[in-house]
């Protein structure tokens, strides 16, 4: 008997908000970030990775640590971060339950 392997390619589609949703994620759930409930951006601050670091910094860089959210409108994941000490310290690539790649990589590649 043959085995056949199936691939599923990925194709990102660039979808750009001015206004991104902050949720904050929590112990048991996740929750709106009541401190700034919008994070907005210029389609310059999605270039490179860095430019979105900097923009993320100047607005996040007193958050509390933990993991958060960027959502679109339409309730999707933009992009997930975890902050440690006023820093980004890892940007995740791709959703650990659905693992589809987060949109906020198609303006990196």
């Amino acid at each position: 008997m043959e085995t056949i392997a199936v691939t599923q390619q990925v194709v990102l589609q660039k979808v750009f908000e001015p206004r991104l949703a902050v949720f904050r994620v929590k112990a048991n759930f996740i929750a709106p970030y009541r401190k700034c409930k919008y994070l907005y951006m210029d389609p310059k601050d999605l270039k490179t990775k860095g430019s979105f670091t900097k923009h993320v910094l100047r607005i996040a860089g007193a958050w509390p640590n933990g993991t958060y959210y960027l959502k679109l409108s339409n309730g999707q994941v933009f992009a997930r971060f975890d902050m440690i000490d006023g820093k980004i310290h890892k940007f995740y690539k791709d959703s650990p339950i659905t693992g589809k790649l987060y949109p906020v990589w198609a303006f990196w590649k």
